[in-house]
């Protein structure tokens, strides 16, 4: 690949990044579920021991269920990018994210959360898209308020 080309797949990457965050801030579970590779791995076993989930719709099912009635914002920052070849990628994305849950919700795990750590993510392009293949949160901070 030359620089231009390059250039282009990591803008790619970085916009499969952004519409996870929003797709998962706005609720929009199909447009999350387009970011995944059908095979996808997500590893959030430090956060809930035993997390390693496989697969698109169990990924987008171990999401939305927790989040359904919890108000999120997720930002990504300093994203390291690097394009492998013409069709794999990987990166690592600083991140924050704030989670609140209603206080008369009465399975809400906790009544807020706000974390700070890095995902580290695998990519593939597949029928000329970027997807997601594995992703694994790493959480450096965890501040929380039980219910």
């Amino acid at each position: 690949m030359d620089a231009i080309e390059t250039l282009l797949a990591i803008e790619e990457v970085r916009a499969v990044k952004a519409r996870y965050f929003r797709c998962v801030d706005t609720k929009d579970w199909a447009g999350f579920a387009a970011l995944f590779a059908e095979d996808a791995l997500f590893d959030i076993s430090d956060d809930v021991p035993g997390g390693v989930i496989r697969g698109r719709a169990a990924i987008v099912e171990a999401a939305s269920t927790p989040l359904a009635r919890c108000r999120t914002v997720h930002h990504g920052h300093c994203p390291e990018v690097e394009i492998l070849s013409p069709t794999e990628a990987r990166a690592i994305w600083a991140m924050e994210d704030i989670l609140r849950w209603d206080d008369d919700d009465p399975d809400a795990p906790l009544r807020r959360l706000h974390g700070f750590g890095h995902y580290h993510e695998s990519y593939a392009k597949r029928d000329g898209r970027w997807l997601i293949t594995a992703m694994k949160l790493t959480r450096l901070i965890v501040d929380h308020e039980p219910r």
